[in-house]
């Protein structure tokens, strides 16, 4: 049965001990996303006394406001690589089995690039299979929506920067409909999804919207997904759009 777990950056704002009190009341799974106020490092030495009398799972999204795995300028990439791997020891004290990291973005600077911040990409997925091996923390990558800055929009680039490694692949539905590669991504990696996101939106923006405002065939999906058992992160704008979407995702999931 897939357990069905709730994410927001907003979440950050608050602090994490008040954030954990009301979240539980709703969901028995938690996507922490490490920023502001739930930085994994600064909640990683209380988190134990603090997670265990709600009994939750829990499962990080890494920082991504101020990192690029795909920074061609090799001191920025090195810094975002030592983020990652701080985040992944954290993780590893907190008993966290899953962490998402996003594919990076192209050089803003500089047109006609593109290339050269997929190759600064790849390097960084070698090393961090190699990380995540050390740590023994599973690392998902995820499928980007369709801006034209950010990398792994498509099935064909994403699996072009995770190459042969060991990484895991995190399919955001939401992200896949924006740019029409919804079957692709399900087709390109299929056993290789270890984490889902999914919300709404009408095709054109990544709206993060309550499951069922927009366009999106769940019921579609969720049947081309019937192998995988693990777990669906509802990614909210609010608490209460979480809720709304989880009643309505809770009906399309197979019992």
């Amino acid at each position: 049965m897939n357990t069905v777990g709730v994410s927001c950056p907003g979440f950050g704002k608050e602090r994490f001990e008040e954030c954990l009190g009301r979240i539980s009341s709703h969901f028995r799974h938690w996507e922490i996303f490490s920023e502001l106020n739930h930085s994994v490092q600064k909640i990683s030495p209380s988190f134990s006394a603090l997670a265990e009398p709600y009994g939750m799972t829990f499962s990080i999204h890494s920082a991504i406001a101020d990192t690029n795995v795909a920074a061609t300028n090799p001191r920025m990439r090195e810094a975002t690589m030592m983020e990652i791997m701080s985040e992944m020891q954290s993780a590893c004290e907190m008993g966290v089995d899953t962490v998402t990291v996003h594919p990076g973005i192209i050089n803003l600077a500089v047109s006609g690039t593109r290339e050269r911040s997929i190759a600064a990409a790849q390097d960084s997925m070698r090393l961090l299979d190699r990380a995540q091996a050390e740590y023994g923390v599973r690392l998902a990558i995820e499928n980007m929506p369709n801006v034209p800055v950010m990398l792994g929009i498509t099935a064909e680039e994403l699996d072009e920067i995770v190459g042969p490694t060991d990484l895991g692949i995190c399919f955001d539905i939401g992200h896949a409909n924006t740019s029409g590669q919804m079957d692709a991504m399900i087709e390109t990696f299929g056993d290789r999804i270890v984490n889902v996101h999914i919300h709404d939106n009408v095709g054109v923006k990544d709206d993060h919207m309550t499951i069922g405002t927009g366009q999106i065939d769940f019921r579609s999906v969720i049947r081309k997904l019937r192998s995988y058992k693990g777990r669906y992160i509802i990614e909210s704008k609010s608490l209460e759009s979480a809720v709304e979407s989880q009643e309505v995702l809770k009906r399309l999931l197979p019992p």
